[in-house]
Order: structure tokens, then C-alpha cells, then sequence
């Protein structure tokens, strides 16, 4: 056979295999024989893995079926006419701590505790339930929850920073429409008008603040009705705004 002068002929290479279950004069049973002891143990660790987490989850179902059951017991005490009480609801809470049905009996609990004039008391358990369940869709409602407690044990200052929380962390949730109008009256109440009357304003311009428009503005009424000075100042503050803007601007 001829060659090429300057040609390189093919070199061959051995045949290379990666040891496994197909290698030639692989032995499985040789082979799990070596390495039972690591093969059951790992086995085992996996399967007591898989029952531990299905023994949990069966666990916390059956604690949301227990703390369901027993927030519906506390709601519906039996007697026609007859309402759940602060304190029940409250037990509640604090025997399923972990579950939905405590979070929800936490919130009623302080609701039901105001409704009972305990002021002090639902604001306790309105804080506690923004500190239990910081993540909860429901905390605008606890933080309302406070301010409202608040007011009705007249620490006006207190309750004025806890309605501006409100207004800070939720400011376009219908309950910070809710909480501009009650800061609003309350400013109104200490005889601080002008304050009153821009939330007033800024409830009735906004497109968002739904029945609250209304309300505000009828209140606006009235202040300015019994303080027609604060129309005359507001309408001197609102052209000295327009007549600030650079030319050209709305």
C-alpha cells in the first residue's frame, strides 16, 4: 500500500470506558454486595425524610381543621342573639398559634374587645397582630385598628401619628381614605382648621377615595360654613400655588 510523502497516518487510540453499570466485567451484585451498607442507609435516610414531612403536613392540617372548628365554635356561641366575646376569640388565637384560623381569630378578638369598650386591650392585641403576622393582607386593617383605639381614649397625638401610618403605608387602600377623614375630623376637633380642610380637599379630589369623596366634602361644608375665614384663606393659598407655577404649566 503507498503512501503519501508528508501524510500522517491515523494513530488509534484504545477504546476508553467510564466505570458503570455498563462497563465491561461490571458485576452488580459484586458491586451492591461492596456497597450495601451506604446504599440502605441512604435509602433509608430519603424514605424518613419522606415520612417525617408527610407526618408534619398531616399534623398542620389537622391543626387549621381544630382551630377552624374551633374559631367557628367561638363565633356562634349557641344561644339566638347571643355574640362571641373578646375573650373567647381571643383563646382561640392563643391555643393555634401557627394557623389561619388563629390569624383571623386575633383580628376578630380585638374587634370584638373594642366593641366591648376594652380600648386598651384591643389595641394590645392590634399591635400584637401586626407583630404575629407582619405578611398578613390584613395588617392595614390592625394599624386602622389602633389609631381607632387610640382616639377613643383621646390620645390625640398618639392616634394623629398612628392614622398618618396608615396613610404612609397604604396610601391608596380605601382604609387610607378612611384614615385621612378620621385624622381630618380630629384635626378639626383640636381647632386645627386649615389642616382639616387639605385633607378635606385632598379626600373630595381624589378619584380613588370612593364614598369618602362625599362625606369630605359635606364635612368641608360645614367647617367653612361655621369658619367662612377659612374659605378666604384657602382660596389665597390655592391662587398663590397656581400663580408660583413657571409660565406655561397647568
Amino acid at each position: 500500500m503507498s503512501t503519501t510523502p508528508g501524510a500522517t497516518s491515523p494513530i488509534s487510540t484504545p477504546h476508553q470506558t467510564t466505570p458503570g453499570f455498563d462497563a465491561p466485567g461490571f458485576d452488580f451484585l459484586t458491586w451492591f454486595e461492596v456497597n450495601r451498607t451506604k446504599i440502605l442507609t441512604g435509602l433509608g435516610v430519603v424514605v424518613l425524610a419522606v415520612v417525617i414531612f408527610l407526618y408534619f403536613r398531616y399534623q398542620h392540617e389537622q391543626n387549621e381543621v381544630a382551630a377552624s372548628e374551633a374559631l367557628t365554635s367561638a363565633l356562634n356561641p349557641g344561644a339566638a342573639g347571643i355574640q362571641p366575646t373578646g375573650a373567647a376569640l381571643l383563646a382561640v388565637a392563643e391555643a393555634h398559634t401557627g394557623t389561619r384560623a388563629a390569624e383571623r381569630a386575633r383580628l376578630l378578638a380585638a374587634g370584638r374587645l373594642y366593641i366591648e369598650g376594652k380600648f386598651t386591650e384591643a389595641q394590645a392585641q392590634f399591635d400584637k397582630f401586626t407583630t404575629d403576622f407582619p405578611d398578613s393582607s390584613l395588617v392595614a386593617t390592625a394599624l386602622l385598628g389602633i389609631a381607632t383605639t387610640l382616639d377613643s381614649q383621646n390620645k390625640t397625638n398618639e392616634c394623629l401619628a398612628a392614622y398618618q401610618r396608615v396613610i404612609a403605608s397604604y396610601p391608596n387602600d380605601p382604609l387610607a381614605w378612611r384614615a385621612r377623614l378620621h385624622k381630618a375630623r380630629l384635626h378639626e376637633a383640636i381647632g386645627q382648621f386649615s389642616t382639616a380642610i387639605s385633607l378635606y380637599d385632598e379626600i373630595s379630589r381624589s378619584q380613588s377615595a370612593g364614598e369618602f369623596v362625599q362625606e369630605a366634602a359635606i364635612l368641608r361644608s360645614r367647617l367653612v360654613a361655621a369658619h367662612p375665614e377659612l374659605e378666604v384663606a384657602s382660596t389665597v393659598t390655592n391662587s398663590v400655588k397656581v400663580g408660583s407655577l413657571p409660565a406655561g404649566k397647568p
